[in-house]
């Protein structure tokens, strides 16, 4: 349940981070009906798409690790497309600090 908390975290954030001129798009990888249960149950300001084929997943390199522990990845992507930030992990609890870093990134752009 990390994920949801991060998830709820950039919600909080989110008006921050539109104010920084980004936009939050969360992508699961799992059939349209549970990302529409899922977008229910975390009630987020910001668009939450469906990736039932994973192929964000296999772009991004985040197959389960041990065909057990999902990956997950913040990425922040240019207007021209360029990722200019990336970071994986494995260990869920390390999102809710990860809200903060990526904004803190996000604003350095700007600068």
């Amino acid at each position: 349940m990390q994920c949801r908390a991060h998830v709820a975290q950039l919600g909080r954030m989110y008006e921050k981070f539109r104010e920084a001129g980004a936009e939050i798009i969360v992508i699961l990888g799992d059939t349209m009906e549970r990302a529409r249960q899922y977008v229910k149950s975390v009630n987020a300001p910001f668009p939450i798409l469906s990736d039932p084929e994973r192929e964000v997943y296999r772009i991004y390199e985040l197959e389960k690790y041990f065909l057990l522990v999902q990956r997950t990845a913040s990425l922040v992507i240019d207007h021209d497309g360029i990722v200019r930030y990336l970071k994986r992990t494995t260990i869920p609890n390390v999102w809710l600090q990860e809200s903060r870093e990526i904004f803190g990134f996000i604003d350095s752009l700007n600068a």
